[in-house]
């Protein structure tokens, strides 16, 4: 790692890397502010893509999903790391077919960004996907329970004025896709 826009006076004496996963890495940095020797813990995770599946003009498919952190079924959409030599669109549909069991005519890239920058390093690709087709059952993981739904996008709006999607990633994605969408088909 180099510090090519640190403040004057900052500079990386070491870097360590502490633990090491298939999904995520921790490195222990230690840094000279000015004087004065700061260690900084920082991560690196696998990248994901999140895909927002419409049904119609004013519905979308979500998924209710079982998590292990929290020990609840929490509304999302459809999401996953990308796997190695997968693109990250290549990684939103295989999730929409694994969570689903739909695929779409239609992907559409909404961009990138972070949830959290300060000790994380990660980046969420967000798709919108249109004309969908049932093609199988779905496929999931063994630490995957998830339930198919039909939303409309005002009750997903409501919910989400409401604080009740909790997952960063989901709310990030709704809020995109159902802004695009509108503006899309004004």
């Amino acid at each position: 790692m180099t510090l090519n826009n640190a403040p004057k006076g900052w500079k990386l004496i070491s870097t360590k890397n502490v633990y090491s996963d298939y999904l995520i890495n921790l490195y222990e940095d230690t840094l000279d502010l000015n004087g004065k020797e700061k260690t900084y813990i920082r991560g690196i995770r696998k990248n994901y893509s999140t895909i927002v599946p419409f049904v119609s003009d004013d519905e979308i498919l979500v998924i209710e999903s079982y998590r292990h952190m929290v020990d609840s079924i929490q509304l999302e959409v459809p999401s996953g790391y990308i796997d190695e030599g997968e693109s990250p669109k290549q990684a939103a549909i295989r999730e929409l077919e694994e969570e689903t069991g739909y695929n779409a005519k239609e992907i559409i890239s909404l961009g990138t960004y972070t949830l959290d920058y300060t000790m994380f390093e990660q980046k969420g690709n967000l798709f919108i996907a249109y004309g969908l087709m049932k093609k199988k059952e779905q496929s999931l993981g063994i630490m995957e329970k998830i339930d198919v739904k039909i939303m409309k996008t005002n009750e997903i709006k409501q919910l989400l004025l409401e604080g009740k999607i909790l997952n960063a990633a989901s709310i990030v994605a709704f809020y995109k896709a159902i802004d695009f969408h509108k503006d899309k088909f004004r």
